[in-house]
Parts: C-alpha cells; structure tokens; sequence
C-alpha cells in the first residue's frame, strides 16, 4: 500500500509565520516525524501533496529527500483539502493510506495495524475513516463525528476513485493529535519529552 501525505494547506489556524508541516516538534519539522514512520512501516511509496501555499515545504522535502525513491512530491493547485485530494487520485491504481501532515505522534505500528485491518474488510468496505475517542482526545479538535462521538484522527484508507465511497470506522487508543493550535504542539512535544526520557532510563 502507498500513502498519501497532504501538505499543501495554509495552516491559519495555527497563527504563526511558518508553514504547518515545517513547525518544529522539539528539534525536527513535524512532517520528518510522519515521514520517519512511513518509511519504517509497510508502506512502500510516500506521495507528499504540496501547493502552492507551502513552497519551503517542497523545497525542504526535495532537499532532504532527494536520494530517496520512496518518497515523491506532487503538486496540487492548494484549493481546498478535498480539490487537492482528488487531484492526487490518478497517482493510485489500489487504496490508499491519506494523512494530514500535523499528526507528529503517529507510529509505524499504528499504521502496520491500520494495514492489517483494511486488508481484512476490504472486501466489504472500500474506504477506512480512523477515529479517536472523544473522551480520550487529549488536543484541541475542530471536528468531532457527533454521529459516533469520535475525533477524526486525519488517517483515512481510501478506493482510487471518485464519488462517495462505503466506509469503516477503526478506533484506535494511541496519543494522536492534530496540531491545529500551540496548546497542541506542548502537549505532543510533553509526549514526545516522556518518551526520550524512557528511552534514556534503558
């Protein structure tokens, strides 16, 4: 399965005078978080959705990871997230693993699971929407699926077409967060901050 990171928005929301998928999580911009785990997961490429909104983001990726064969930098006309999305759509002949670029938190075992099980509904659904609890959600959100009382997590598996697609629900417990606000980039960067210190304590 390939994926699809989308890094093309203006991150308004944030407020600041950076590009969001170059707002630096400790020491490192957070798309190289999201990108680091792809590549250690079963993913094999990695298409990364820039416009015309993020130019330093294209340029960083094609500096960075210019001697890298899986990862591919697209071009999209920064309309709006489901305009960009579908401009992508061709880049695909099966599903597909669709990311936002500000969920830093994200590991390569989530996303080896979330594999796992689209794999074995994919018979029966074609596109995979993957949640939060609300009561878990430990950020801000700006959306929430009042329908299930969820949090969307910005991780979906989608069928390379267009139209409505059938769709499953897969809820998953791990410290993911949408970094839409500073509150939220000091609560990942306290995770990630427990995290090295674990590491250290071994």
């Amino acid at each position: 399965m390939d994926a699809l990171i989308m890094a093309g928005g203006k991150g308004t929301r944030l407020n600041l005078n950076v590009e969001k998928p170059l707002l630096k999580i400790l020491d490192k911009p957070m798309i190289d978080y999201i990108i680091g785990e792809l590549l250690k997961s079963k993913i094999n490429k990695i298409y990364i959705a820039t416009s015309k909104h993020t130019p330093k983001t294209k340029k960083y990726l094609i500096n960075k990871y210019n001697n890298n064969n899986k990862v591919i930098i697209v071009d999209t006309e920064g309309t709006d997230y489901i305009h960009d999305l579908n401009q992508c759509i061709s880049y695909f002949s099966k599903p597909f693993m669709m990311l936002s670029c500000d969920i830093p938190s994200i590991k390569s075992k989530l996303i080896n699971n979330i594999i796992n099980y689209y794999n074995n509904i994919n018979n029966k659904k074609e596109a995979l929407c993957v949640v939060i609890e609300k009561n878990n959600y430990l950020g801000n959100p700006t959306l929430i699926l009042n329908e299930y009382d969820k949090i969307p997590a910005g991780i979906n598996i989608l069928s390379p077409k267009q139209g409505c697609q059938t769709e499953e629900i897969y809820v998953v417990n791990e410290p993911l967060i949408n970094i839409n606000t500073l509150k939220d980039k000091e609560i990942v960067e306290n995770i990630f901050g427990g995290e090295y210190k674990k590491l250290n304590k071994k």
